[in-house]
């Protein structure tokens, strides 16, 4: 280890940054520290740093931000996450998102040290693959048969590597990539890619990405399912000294233990929030009973308490069934049964609903169809979900005396519907934040908009699940507007459906 290895360690405890430094030095790092995300920003921008440890949640600027901002500004500094136990959900999000791994608090000495090392080998056989890539540009072919010192890189690789032609035969392939795959060659044997992969999907990203080659630095990411297993494929093109394109390379890792995780995670929503729904619809049918007198007259200020008690019940239920909701999303059962629906229907009577709502808040609530809608394929349920969630949240976020309006247009093989307020708007930074769950838009004007942050994620789940996609467009203190986009059902395949 050189001397020059520096860790930063960013955490708003300061027991937690002096232990980092008792646990480090003796190893002979150097150990920087910083209070929140932003003083580490300003560290890393005076002082060389390796290693950077950082707490999930800080004030000022938390992980998330600090992951995002090191990995445009810094992005070969391995980032490590600090968590508590309650929050590893979150933890493996960053890891999704870049982070190199994640440790618990409290941690053990020799488990800190173990992770950083680890970090610090990754990222010094990065950096030495690329110093022999710019040392010798040569062919693949050359590359698998001449470059030893590359082969013992990539031969002790965690993750598998796979280096094909641009024809899609396999011409180098480590140990890990056999193991991963099950399927692959002798390391010294080749083959096209086709006979040795089940999973048609990585076969065909590859003659995609190969296809529309621009001489640019391009590359690809997908997840691929062999059995029981899950690995996410990273592949990018290679190109020569010329920027000829020699083939593609693949680096595969194997994220079975985050899928686990995650199902895990939705398994257990599952269950507390269906044991959490039978009481609390039964509290809810009793504050009923007794608003409505069956049970005795009540005075003013009991009724009062009451239906403030069932208000927050309401909302309880209302969270639990949020829930429930995304982890059917999650767990990909989220769309029931696509049928055949003219959604001319389906708006209408949301609008109708939702009318009386918008007619409290002093809001114009309009509806612009043209006479005929194109069809699509979609679950009328989910559908009705998508549509409540996006005008409920136009009337609560738009001032008294505004107007919604909910319209559509069509551009052939999709359906554009839109939903736009003269609301109080969205800022630039918070709108790539808006379809994260439970993230919820701050603003003075809407405090008391009471809400668990779900719906969005919700919309999302559902809309990409119908092959569909949700865009926002939003300027503070003059509206926003959301675009639902789905694909229409043509004309020839109308009668697969019994209609002309």
């Amino acid at each position: 280890m050189s001397a020059q290895e520096t860790v930063l360690v960013v955490d708003d405890e300061k027991v937690i940054r002096d232990g980092c430094t008792r646990i480090l030095s003796p190893e002979g790092f150097q150990v920087l520290t910083a209070e929140n995300g932003q003083d580490a920003l300003e560290v890393l921008d005076r002082q060389p740093t390796n290693v950077i440890l950082c707490d999930l949640k800080m004030p000022v600027m938390g992980a998330l931000e600090v992951l995002e901002e090191v990995s445009q500004r810094y992005p070969d500094i391995p980032v490590i996450i600090i968590t508590g136990h309650g929050t590893v959900e979150s933890a493996v999000d960053c890891m999704k998102k870049g982070a190199y791994d994640f440790i618990t608090k409290p941690f053990r000495a020799d488990h800190v040290v173990l992770v950083v090392k680890r970090a610090l080998e990754k990222q010094a056989l990065e950096r030495r693959a690329r110093q022999l890539q710019e040392e010798r540009a040569r062919s693949l072919y050359a590359l698998a048969t001449e470059q030893s010192r590359v082969r013992t890189i990539v031969g002790c690789m965690a993750d598998g590597v796979l280096i094909t032609t641009p024809d899609l035969e396999v011409v180098l392939h480590n140990p890990a990539a056999t193991r991963l795959l099950e399927s692959m060659p002798p390391e010294n044997q080749g083959g096209a890619l086709a006979d040795y992969i089940s999973d048609e999907n990585l076969c065909k990203a590859l003659r995609d990405l190969l296809a529309n080659a621009k001489g640019e630095e391009e590359y690809i990411a997908q997840e691929l399912i062999l059995g029981q297993k899950y690995l996410r494929a990273l592949s990018a093109l290679v190109y020569g000294p010329e920027r000829q394109v020699l083939g593609t390379v693949t680096v595969l890792h194997d994220i079975t233990s985050f899928k686990e995780l995650d199902e895990m995670k939705s398994n257990f929503v599952h269950q507390v929030s269906h044991e959490l729904r039978s009481p609390l619809s039964a509290i809810n049918q009793q504050h009923t009973v007794i608003l409505d007198g069956l049970a005795g007259e009540l005075t003013a200020k009991q009724r009062e308490l009451l239906k403030r008690g069932q208000g927050r019940i309401q909302g309880l239920l209302d969270m639990i069934n949020d829930l429930l909701d995304v982890a059917r999303i999650e767990s990909g059962h989220g769309v029931q049964q696509q049928v055949v629906l003219n959604l001319a229907d389906i708006l209408g009577e949301t609008v109708a609903l939702l009318e009386s709502k918008a007619e409290e808040r002093g809001l114009s609530l309009e509806l612009n169809l043209p006479p005929e809608l194109p069809l699509v394929q979609a679950d009328a349920r989910s559908m009705e979900e998508v549509f409540t969630n996006l005008i409920s949240n136009a009337i609560n976020y738009t001032p008294d005396g505004g107007t919604v309006t909910v319209s559509t247009i069509s551009h052939g093989e999709y359906l554009e519907l839109r939903v736009s307020d003269t609301g109080v708007g969205i800022a630039p930074e918070e709108i790539p934040k808006i379809f994260d769950k439970f993230y919820r838009v701050k603003h003075p004007e809407t405090r008391q908009v009471i809400g668990t942050g779900l719906g969005l994620s919700i919309v999302k789940g559902i809309i990409e699940a119908h092959r569909g996609s949700v865009e926002v467009e939003s300027k503070p203190g003059v509206g926003t507007t959301f675009r639902v986009l789905l694909p229409t059902i043509s004309e020839g395949k109308l009668a697969d459906y019994g209609q002309e």
